[in-house]
């Protein structure tokens, strides 16, 4: 099969953890490799950035970037482009002189693409969104998301062949959102690599104080006020612990996290190092107690269940995507409100408890092993073929 793969902003050589790069660029990456080493041929079409060529071959699959726009054009300004990134895709197909079996598409962006492309080639489109902004707004209404966005998600959703969901939760919501069918969704998680991602040998001998962890984008969506005052909370009680920040975010961001830190007092115990690469991550979270996740919403929550392959425990908000992975009381705490003195007292029952903790970081590893990238793709396989035989089965006969 050949599969044409659109990810305009979420290119898969972005370590995630940076300004819009976090879980989508190693879920492309993944599975594009994955589909690759079982004999489909992947094209991974991303805009150009800055570091990059125009063909990465270094990959199991072919990733080509599109010269599309500035490489410091702002994910705000890219919906312009999408036009123009449609046509440079056509191009580079027609002198390639290569014939697609299916397009997938990643995030809105991709998904007003891959609705073009499958009609001009005249295959079948299967859409992950990734987030929506409906979900977004509803959980913190003062989100600012573009109409365009909101109208590009309804028509992306009715257009596409099928769509691939990471969780029950996200395709009832967009049932009801967009008046859609069961049928039209595939659920069908995302994975982890538990030889790539397991727990060091050395994970606690080379510190003295107890670790909390959080790894993602710097972004109000994402919580991490919450987890801030939580901490305070903690250090106030008289507990040796550190905060550990990792991931990237604007530099307005940056300076108002580090402001709110500096606010309560908070600067030698918080380390912000920022957005590392995928190859650093293991031993981050090896050294880790827990890792928290208040987000108002995940649609997955790839970080948390990488973590749990290192047997780390977590305590996450109980939103979709998190509860898809965290068992409560089981392999962490899932937490119900966004109250930070409850927050401390959940972070606070694992890293004060070694007999709990260490039963929680085994059962999280076990839950790990549940949830593989290689399952992820025969999912997604599934899925593939069977669009693409319903459309050739209902072909008029030539």
């Amino acid at each position: 099969m050949r599969i044409a793969v659109i990810s305009v902003h979420g290119c898969p050589c972005i370590p995630p953890g940076g300004t819009d790069a976090g879980g989508m660029n190693v879920y492309v990456d993944r599975v594009s490799t994955r589909l690759a080493r079982t004999g489909h041929g992947v094209r991974v079409y991303s805009r150009s950035h800055p570091g990059t060529g125009n063909v990465d071959d270094q990959r199991d699959y072919d990733l080509v970037h599109m010269p599309i726009g500035r490489l410091d054009e702002r994910k705000e300004q890219l919906p312009a482009l999408l036009p123009k990134f449609t046509a440079a895709v056509n191009n580079d197909a027609s002198i390639n002189q290569t014939k697609f079996d299916i397009v997938a598409s990643h995030y809105w962006l991709s998904g007003v693409v891959g609705c073009e492309l499958a009609t001009g080639w005249d295959i079948s489109h299967v859409t992950s969104f990734h987030t929506l902004a409906s979900i977004k707004k509803s959980v913190r209404p003062e989100e600012n998301e573009p109409e365009i966005r909101l109208v590009s998600e309804a028509r992306v959703a009715r257009d596409a062949d099928q769509i691939v969901v990471w969780t029950d939760g996200e395709a009832a919501h967009m049932m009801s959102e967009f008046g859609l069918p069961k049928e039209k969704f595939a659920v069908v998680p995302p994975g982890v690599d538990t030889n790539e991602f397991s727990a060091s040998p050395t994970s606690s001998t080379s510190r003295s104080r107890r670790r909390i962890l959080y790894v993602g984008r710097l972004d109000a969506l994402k919580g991490v006020d919450l987890l801030i005052d939580a901490f305070a909370i903690i250090i106030e009680r008289g507990f040796d612990v550190e905060l550990q920040i990792v991931g990237g975010g604007t530099a307005d961001e940056f300076r108002r996290v580090l402001g709110r830190i500096s606010k309560l007092r908070l600067t030698d115990r918080v380390k912000l190092p920022g957005a590392l690469p995928q190859s650093d991550l293991p031993a981050i979270y090896s050294n880790a107690d827990c890792i928290v996740a208040p987000s108002f919403h995940e649609t997955f929550g790839l970080a948390v269940l990488e973590a749990a392959a290192c047997a780390t425990p977590a305590v996450a908000a109980d939103v979709d995507g998190l509860k898809s992975i965290v068992i409560d009381n089981e392999t962490g705490y899932l937490i119900p409100n966004r109250d930070p003195v409850v927050y401390a007292d959940k972070i606070l029952q694992i890293i004060g408890n070694q007999d709990l903790q260490y039963t929680m970081s085994n059962a999280a590893r076990r839950r790990s092993e549940t949830l593989s990238w290689d399952s992820t793709v025969e999912g997604l396989l599934d899925v593939y073929n069977r669009v693409v035989e319903t459309r050739a089965s209902a072909a008029p006969l030539r």
